[in-house]
């Protein structure tokens, strides 16, 4: 059907009215939406500023912890002393200096608070009582390691504070052993978080008293820090207020659940700001620059437009819906090639248009097949186009028809959505290319996908510039949890590789110290190792989570059954931890071995009973043990410690059970106490 012939309308106002109104009306609304995004901007510098000032405070007192947490290991270390076990005084001043005379002074006091020994001056010239006695009434009161405030050394005459570790025999207060540190300890702390030159942190002790300050060199140390900088109400939120200077500043604080200290971290208001005016002065210049390019191109194009071009858009559009149009001559030769390409490409329309929606159905069903969806970002118009695969991924509605870069990244997770941003940038001002970016989004749902974002970005022929980014995004959930199970496989092997091994030299040398002989050696060595090698079966054989206690007896006796010996074992079902069995199966073998060799399981009429009873709690599970040795040569009590005493000892405090050992003539007697969480049902272990 042949199209009526353009007719002009007399009533038809110029191009150029047409385009300057089509630009106003396009401007305003651009204009508004830059606006709020300039004002989302500013809003999410903000919010980034305080979510890392924050952070960094959890982060100083995670490490303010792990610190204080070394030292006290370090105290744990010297209670095993020989010396401090013999009340040799001297001896302990003497090894202690040697190990921590570079990390601070240690002090020995007794319950009463008189110092046997401090290491700040020579033995036997230590003040006679304590300078910190608010420390020694935490310990006598916790039986805990504690760390206190800041104060005025006796013996240093310097401000110290001390981390401090009880010593016990059993329930009682024998010692307090602590480490007397300055507060400059700290200081390469704070200096090592890389923080911006501009901000300052500082961590102050219980009092509020200040212990390290980063952007100081010890002027401060000891000045108490004003209420506003440690408001527990607004404790891990940022907030402003003014510096020790009285300066303004976005200041957030967090506190040590060790040792109740705090760590507060301040950014000055005039660097937040100039950021905030930075970006205001970039979106500000981008919209009088979109506005100036509105206007200009409308009005350049204005002046070309001539009917002809309006009867060629006519026909483009009697195209695109399929209709038949005829179209005449032009004085325009552009416009001709125009109309001459438009008959062309009416004829090859509904081929092409065939093709093409089998081609979209096959890459639809690809695409569903491979859980991946098509992208395209146009420059120029800030718009991304979104395949309706890629909304299935994203979560995102199907409503949101014209979707921007910025609100792509909206479902970025927070936490990586940053990087993400400036990488984007990136790709943008680096010109055309293929790129590859993995990251995490956050579904509306809240449900977190790893994804694998891949494509190309086209460049402008004749600027290089980029205009158009095309790529797809596949859905790599599933391969990152098989990444993250396999890391989590390899770091616990290598962790049991390395107690086991820790173990083995430890056997090794205890062994040796008390067997000289060789073949002795060998003969004790092999059955500690093959005493472990059970031990690590039970273990493989269930995974590593556990093994029942009545399996670790058996396998623990399992060298002594035969020759007719007697060994009667029993008890309820229980479960001991990985961490305990290793434990529990060398002391139950050094028990064993020392009756084959001297007690009941030496003659043919004695016997031996393992006995236990296991606590209600549904919890914990209270393991009462006896070993009761009967019918064996008369008992002597050792004279001396050798290594299967110190082995006991040293076994029982790691499970930090109660250990009695009764040496009666008639039989051997070993009491052990200790408590287990129920980690799996007593039916589960039987």
């Amino acid at each position: 059907m042949a199209s009526r012939p353009f007719q002009k309308s007399w009533g038809a106002w110029p191009a150029a009215v047409h385009l300057a109104l089509l630009a106003s009306i396009i401007a305003l609304p651009l204009l508004v939406l830059l606006g709020l995004l300039l004002e989302r901007t500013v809003a999410s510098q903000r919010q980034q500023i305080e979510q890392r000032l924050v952070q960094v405070a959890e982060d100083l007192v995670a490490d303010l912890d792990r610190d204080i947490d070394r030292h006290v290991t370090i105290l744990q270390t010297l209670i095993s002393s020989r010396s401090l076990a013999g009340e040799d005084y001297a001896g302990f001043h003497a090894r202690a200096t040697r190990s921590l005379s570079d990390k601070g002074g240690v002090i020995l006091i007794d319950p009463e608070g008189r110092q046997l020994v401090n290491t700040f001056v020579p033995f036997g010239q230590a003040p006679r009582m304590t300078g910190n006695p608010e420390m020694l009434e935490a310990v006598r009161r916790t039986h805990r390691p504690v760390v206190s405030n800041l104060f005025t050394g006796l013996a240093s005459r310097e401000v110290v504070f001390n981390v401090a570790v009880p010593i016990l025999e059993g329930d009682q207060l024998r010692y307090v052993l602590s480490l007397a540190l300055r507060p400059a300890v700290f200081r390469p702390l704070l200096i090592g978080q890389g923080l911006p030159s501009q901000w300052n942190s500082t961590i102050w002790d219980g009092n509020g008293l200040i212990v390290a300050k980063a952007r100081d060199d010890g002027r401060l140390v000891g000045t108490r820090v004003p209420g506003r900088l440690r408001d527990e109400a607004r404790l891990l939120r940022a907030y402003e207020t003014t510096s020790f200077d009285g300066a303004d500043v976005l200041h957030a604080f967090a506190r040590s659940r060790y040792s109740g200290w705090g760590v507060g971290v301040n950014a000055p208001m005039a660097t937040i700001q100039a950021q905030v005016q930075q970006s205001l002065w970039l979106w500000g210049g981008t919209i009088v620059a979109v506005a100036v390019l509105v206007l200009g191109l409308a009005t350049l194009f204005a002046r070309q437009l001539t009917r002809p071009l309006a009867a060629a858009t006519a026909a483009a559009r009697s195209l695109g819906r399929e209709e038949p149009f005829d179209v005449g001559p032009s004085h325009v030769v552009e416009i001709n090639a125009v109309n001459e390409a438009l008959c062309v490409a009416r004829d090859e329309l509904v081929a092409r248009t065939a093709a093409l929606r089998r081609s979209e159905q096959q890459l639809r069903s690809a695409a569903d097949a491979a859980q991946f969806g098509a992208h395209e970002y146009d420059v120029a118009t800030n718009q991304v186009i979104r395949s309706p695969q890629l909304r299935r991924i994203l979560g995102a509605s199907a409503e949101d028809t014209s979707p921007s870069l910025e609100s792509g990244l909206a479902f970025v997770h927070p936490e990586d959505r940053e990087d993400v941003g400036r990488r984007k940038r990136s790709i943008l001002s680096a010109g055309q290319g293929p790129y590859q970016l993995e990251y995490r989004i956050r579904r509306p749902d809240g449900t977190v996908r790893w994804v694998m974002d891949r494509g190309q970005a086209v460049g402008d022929p004749a600027t290089g510039a980029v205009v158009r980014v095309v790529g797809v995004l596949l859905d790599i959930t599933d391969l990152k949890e098989a990444e993250q199970r396999q890391r989590l496989l390899f770091d616990e092997l290598n962790h049991r590789v390395k107690n086991t091994l820790a173990i083995v030299q430890s056997l090794a040398r205890q062994t040796l110290r008390t067997r000289r002989d060789p073949e002795e050696f060998a003969r004790v060595f092999e059955d500690r190792l093959a005493s472990l090698a059970r031990a690590h079966n039970l273990l493989t054989r269930e995974s590593w989570t556990g093994a029942p206690l009545r399996d670790i007896v058996d396998a623990a006796m399992a060298p002594f059954v035969d020759g007719g010996r007697v060994i009667d074992v029993s008890g309820s079902p229980v479960v001991i931890p990985a961490g305990a069995t290793i434990t529990l199966s060398m002391m139950l073998h050094e028990l064993a071995a020392n009756s084959a060799k001297y007690g009941a399981l030496a003659t043919a009429g004695g016997r031996l009973s393992v006995r236990w009873e296991t606590g209600s709690d549904p919890v914990a599970a209270a393991i009462d043990l006896c070993w009761q040795e009967e019918g064996g040569p008369p008992v002597v009590a050792p004279a001396t410690t050798g290594f299967g005493s110190r082995l006991l000892q040293a076994s029982a405090r790691h499970l930090d059970a109660q250990l009695d050992m009764d040496y009666a003539p008639q039989g051997l007697r070993c009491r052990l106490r200790f408590t287990v969480p129920r980690a799996v049902t007593p039916e589960a272990a039987a």
